[in-house]
């Protein structure tokens, strides 16, 4: 099925079929109230004709019509379950060499999120000066909160200052988060993360660690911290490992100097596009002079052939009667299962009229 997406920014340039408004005759509604009141006390011979000239009582016709932008059409995207991504990174002094690692590498990563077409949002928990700084492509994608992350409260940080970026979260998306420290949270955290992060997402999620694994003590390293060039990591990262262990995420060696090796399994972790059954994604951001507003959207299904026809809106939100759904926190419209397989079936497009928006 070849669906296509037509957005409108006025409803008059769609070719959508405007009904006549059904309006009170005014002799019978109106002035009905009138006869009986007012025009009972107006002397016989009073003069009521209209003047022949000299005042020009015409109206323009589109003297009460709101300037509307020209009409937008963009072309088909298909939705894919939003993802969102959230590093926490230690900022401690042990970490600079990492740190410039890893922002050497991180196009590894904006590239893989670009090539899968995915809706993502991308947020780093971290000091300022440690987050790499994003391509042009992610204005609007990409957060970064500033906030002093030391060597064992990392995990504690990400619970602490979810308020702060809660707001970039999508409440329907697929959540990643990525810990990268060559340290370990204090005993526990890990246990308390699993217990409270559900809780606030409202739904599960999956985190990935770039700590270090343990390996043989020696007299050099008693606590058996992972070897790199520089020397040893500051201790393995039990906590870390702890969660990506419980939430299925990958863990990955701070000690590992190619940061190519880090970046790529992780992005091919977070960078996977799972697309949407009739999931259309309006554009980001909106066509100048248009604000989203669901109330405002007409949702029209064409078929050559065939008279344009109206998709209802779901308001209830339970698809019982079919139609479709708007999600404003990740800009798209889905048709309901009901009317996505029906539709399915048939050979046509789907259109998008934003309803009328003036301009500023």
């Amino acid at each position: 099925m070849a669906l296509a997406i037509g957005l409108g920014a006025c409803g008059a340039k769609t070719q959508l079929a405007v009904e006549d408004d059904e309006r009170p005759d005014v002799d019978g509604g109106t002035d009905a109230g009138f006869d009986g009141g007012f025009d009972a006390a107006i002397p016989e011979d009073m003069d009521m004709s209209m003047p022949d000239e000299g005042v020009d009582l015409s109206i323009p016709e589109d003297m009460w019509t709101p300037e509307c932008p020209d009409s937008v059409r963009v072309s088909t995207r298909e939705a894919s379950i939003p993802v969102d991504v959230i590093f926490v990174i230690d900022n401690s002094g042990s970490m600079l060499d990492d740190i410039d690692n890893m922002r050497s590498n991180m196009e590894i990563f904006w590239e893989g999120l670009v090539e899968a077409d995915i809706d993502s949002h991308v947020i780093f928990v971290t000091q300022e000066g440690f987050a790499p700084f994003p391509p042009p492509s992610f204005s609007g994608r990409f957060f970064r909160l500033n906030e002093r992350v030391n060597s064992h409260d990392g995990i504690l940080k990400l619970l602490a200052q979810f308020s702060n970026y809660e707001r970039y979260l999508r409440p329907d998306a697929i959540t990643h988060f990525v810990g990268i420290t060559d340290d370990d949270a204090n005993r526990g955290d890990a246990e308390v993360f699993m217990e409270t992060m559900p809780e606030l997402l409202g739904h599960e999620f999956t985190f990935h660690a770039i700590a270090s694994e343990r390996i043989r003590p020696t007299l050099a390293n008693p606590s058996g911290a992972c070897v790199h060039a520089g020397g040893y990591a500051f201790s393995p990262g039990y906590e870390w490992n702890a969660l990506a262990e419980e939430t299925g995420g990958i863990q990955l060696s701070i000690c590992e100097d190619d940061w190519a090796e880090l970046l790529t399994p992780l992005t091919e972790r977070v960078a996977v596009r799972i697309p949407i059954p009739c999931g259309y994604s309006l554009p980001t951001p909106p066509p100048a002079g248009v604000t989203y507003d669901a109330d405002d959207f007409t949702v029209l299904y064409e078929n050559e052939g065939d008279p344009l026809r109206v998709i209802p809106q779901d308001v209830g939100g339970t698809c019982a009667s079919g139609g479709w759904t708007y999600f404003d926190a990740s800009r798209r419209i889905e048709l309901c299962p009901e009317t996505c397989e029906e539709l399915m079936a048939l050979d046509g497009r789907i259109e998008i009229d934003l309803g009328c928006t003036v301009l500023p």
